[in-house]
């Protein structure tokens, strides 16, 4: 059961990983060919971290898997760490997205 509850959080760690890469993948379209904010360019050049973060976690859960069945530690643990992590990313990236809408749409309002 504990083999199985490491593999659902990180199935989940590993979906939302994929959606903030593609929501940073999306900063630049939204900014419709402009400069993008100096915040947005780094968090979209650091974009591979969230391939490399889901990567991690599952070279850990292939390290549980490994192990006999009355060894391998509780899933709690792993599931605080994964959606620590998901949090602390989570928020730059919400802002990284959100800063060029907010630029497009102060370009609109001068217009």
């Amino acid at each position: 059961m504990k083999k199985l509850a490491h593999i659902l959080v990180l199935a989940v760690f590993g979906v939302a990983c994929w959606f903030l890469w593609g929501i940073l993948h999306l900063a630049p379209v939204v900014a419709h060919g402009g400069a993008l904010p100096g915040f947005t360019t780094l968090c979209v050049e650091l974009r591979p971290v969230l391939v490399v973060l889901p990567i991690l976690a599952a070279a850990y859960c292939l390290g549980i898997l490994v192990l006999k069945a009355e060894r391998s530690p509780s899933w709690v643990p792993f599931f605080a760490t994964t959606m620590s992590v998901l949090v602390l990313v989570t928020l730059p990236t919400l802002v990284a997205a959100y800063l060029p809408l907010v630029s497009s749409i102060n370009g609109l309002a001068s217009r």
